[in-house]
């Protein structure tokens, strides 16, 4: 059995014995910030929910990436204000931040990409959904994409690359038109941050899918590009010291400046917020 298939039948029992007491936590709002932390089954409710009813939800995902992105790139804002979009908890980070403001989370309302998408492929497969990925290096997609077709044969499933210029309009209209030509119920995008952003908030309008991902590296790491950081690690809030380990001149910007920086931002924005409040 895959490694990614086995740690979602973990996954699975875990949430079993939780399911009694966990739900959706609905909207919070934080520092300016959107949040919906909710468990795989209720996201996995939410990603199949928007393909029966027809009605268009994009997915984004919320790190200490995406938080220093949200003041950085004006797409990832714009993507991450918009009222169709859920924001889930892709970083115990998050999760720590938004206990100690007091609110009802818990390790299980972290859904981050790697713990949840096989089982999305999986359900796709059994209720008939189609499924497009866009982006990653072209030997990367047929390499995820000849996985999944394996591990599910009735999985209808295809993709583009995402070597293609964001910024022509000509380029990503030809792009939706790919996607589009196959019909898809599901549209997962991989292209990194904030360039992923930036196509689904220009583009969206423009795809008829009624549901789509922002997956990041999910795709690849199903893929098998890279290793899956040990799925404890990801619990205990240490997954970034397994993929600055594993890639250390692309990540340590990401995970040894950016935190510091973002922390001056929420730090001059919870004193702006005490502020407003006494006046």
């Amino acid at each position: 059995m895959p490694d990614s298939v086995a740690g979602h039948a973990v996954l699975t029992s875990f949430e079993s014995r939780t399911a009694a007491r966990d739900e959706s936590l609905g909207e919070i709002e934080v520092f300016g910030f959107r949040f919906h932390p909710m468990p795989r089954g209720h996201l996995l409710d939410l990603v199949f929910g928007a393909c029966a009813t027809r009605k268009r939800v994009i997915l984004a995902g919320a790190n200490l990436h995406g938080l220093y992105m949200f003041e950085r790139a004006p797409s990832y804002r714009a993507l991450l204000k918009r009222p169709e979009t859920a924001v889930i908890v892709d970083g115990m980070p998050i999760i720590w931040m938004l206990r100690a403001l007091g609110y009802a989370v818990r390790r299980v309302h972290r859904t981050t990409w790697v713990d949840w998408f096989p089982a999305a492929l999986a359900r796709a497969a059994q209720e008939g959904r189609r499924v497009f990925i866009l982006g990653h290096p072209p030997q990367v997609l047929a390499a995820g994409l000849a996985k999944a077709r394996t591990l599910w044969p009735d999985l209808a499933i295809s993709g583009h690359d995402g070597f293609f210029d964001v910024s022509d309009p000509a380029e990503c209209e030809r792009v939706a038109g790919a996607i589009n030509g196959f019909v898809p119920d599901i549209v997962i995008v991989g292209m990194g941050m904030p360039r992923q952003e930036d196509f689904v908030n220009r583009y969206a309008a423009r795809i008829t899918a009624p549901f789509i991902g922002l997956g990041g590296a999910a795709f690849g790491y199903f893929a098998g590009e890279q290793k899956i950081p040990p799925r404890w690690m990801g619990q205990a809030g240490l997954e970034w010291a397994h993929r600055l380990f594993a890639d250390p001149g692309r990540m340590a910007g990401r995970y040894l400046m950016e935190p510091f920086l973002l922390l001056t931002v929420l730090a001059w924005r919870l004193t702006r917020e005490k502020v407003t409040g006494r006046s």
